[in-house]
């Protein structure tokens, strides 16, 4: 038996879900669009972006955040933090857990943001202040923009005094905020964590600046076609906003209070190319080795894995990368194992979006069912793996492998698997 497998207390499951995504808000409206294919993706209304060779986007709409926070607070805080608190209180509610009846010093939070404030609040402030001077900014301004204040506004919300960090290794920060949440929970310090990835940067600062790498799509006439990952017409990725939140629990605090099981956080693996900023290495190396390293940890063979929810911003070298990385794991297999893509739908939205294809292999887990890559048409030779183009595909689904990559180089990968608890027994 491998150690601690059989130990409840040392394996990490998912019991809540909380989503707030261009497509929808909430897990059952964002995995039913996800599943039929409905995009979130429009032109941007949020400012004028007329002037910006890019002008489509995903921007969470028709979202109120004093839903789920005080307005007072609201007012004050970045968007970032309003969805972040927002896919925080769903997946609590998803849970159906009374965090304050829990010993406060066992519940914890780790928030991956990117970017935290920037593209935000952070706009006005930098403009008071240069118009203004610093008298004119308000006391609390300079800890507003910070990353961590979404991980301290959840912290608050919910009387949390445990475990508590935030990540901001780019559109790696959320599985690199689960992984380190299973560790929380593996070590003993805690018995639930409230883990989200949350990125508000769809502004005129964000987009603005993004254009001047010209990594995004220059595809403005229909947008929903707009993001076509791993389809060989694919032109750069498509910026978008919003949160995923999970709530993990060590597995014997979840069975004793009867809790919905969606999967066991199994493996995670971590690499970096070490070798440039924005371009990516389309070799697929470094990506081979966080899948191998997540394998390795999750004590699962390559041929036990069912479904790749994989990065897939339909940049070209990234989704080749993903490709290779794929077949150089998986081997001759790969070409039987679904990929797909979700940004096709939801487009990219850096620290969020790791969260998002976690709850997204959580319910293909628990129904069976992959969502489509959309908006592919035309394949690569590059790029010659089943992507499940177009359509949602029933099939079994027992262990999904999730990867992302973040710019300078970072990649990650997350293993789930569907939770047995005699797993350990039989072994």
């Amino acid at each position: 038996m491998a150690p601690g497998i059989g130990n409840l207390k040392k394996r990490a499951v998912i019991t809540g879900l909380g989503v707030v995504a261009p497509n929808g808000i909430g897990k059952d409206a964002f995995w039913e669009a996800v599943v039929e294919g409905r995009s979130g993706i429009d032109w941007v209304r949020s400012f004028d972006a007329s002037d910006l060779y890019c002008q489509v986007a995903g921007e969470v709409r028709d979202f109120d955040p004093t839903d789920y926070m005080d307005a007072h607070d609201v007012r004050r805080s970045g968007r970032f933090v309003h969805f972040a608190m927002a896919a925080s209180r769903l997946a609590v509610e998803d849970a159906e857990i009374d965090l304050t009846r829990l010993d406060p010093f066992r519940v914890g939070a780790i928030v991956g943001s990117s970017v935290g404030a920037s593209g935000n609040i952070a706009d006005d402030v930098y403009a008071t202040y240069y118009a203004k001077g610093p008298r004119a900014c308000g006391a609390l301004d300079h800890v507003l923009l910070a990353p961590h204040t979404a991980t301290a506004y959840v912290t608050i919300a919910f009387g949390m005094k445990g475990p508590n960090a935030s990540t901001a290794t780019g559109c790696c920060a959320s599985l690199e905020a689960i992984a380190s949440a299973r560790d929380i929970l593996r070590s003993g310090q805690a018995d639930v964590m409230v883990v989200s990835g949350t990125e508000a940067c769809v502004s005129r600062f964000g987009m603005s600046l993004l254009c001047r790498t010209n990594v995004l799509t220059h595809r403005n006439e229909e947008p929903s076609k707009a993001s076509r990952p791993y389809d060989a017409t694919r032109d750069g990725l498509v910026l978008s906003e919003g949160a995923g939140a999970l709530v993990v629990e060590t597995a014997e605090h979840a069975l004793g209070r009867g809790a919905h099981i969606y999967a066991e956080v199994c493996g995670f693996g971590s690499t970096t190319e070490g070798t440039h900023l924005v371009v990516p290495d389309a070799s697929g190396i470094e990506l081979a080795s966080a899948f191998r390293a997540a394998l390795l940890d999750s004590r699962l063979a390559p041929e036990e894995i069912d479904y790749v929810c994989a990065h897939g911003i339909a940049n070209r070298d990234y989704d080749i990368a993903d490709t290779r990385a794929i077949k150089q794991v998986l081997g001759p297999r790969a070409y039987n194992i679904p990929v797909s893509s979700i940004k096709s739908t939801t487009g990219q939205p850096f620290a969020a979006g790791g969260a998002w294809q976690a709850a997204v292999a959580c319910m293909s887990i628990q129904t069976n069912t992959v969502p489509p890559t959309t908006n592919y048409g035309t394949p690569d030779p590059q790029c010659d793996l089943d992507y499940v183009p177009n359509k949602a595909r029933s099939v079994r689904v027992n262990a999904t492998m999730i990867n992302s990559h973040s710019f300078g180089g970072t990649h990650a990968a997350l293993i789930l698997r569907a939770f047995d608890e005699h797993l350990g027994a039989r072994n």
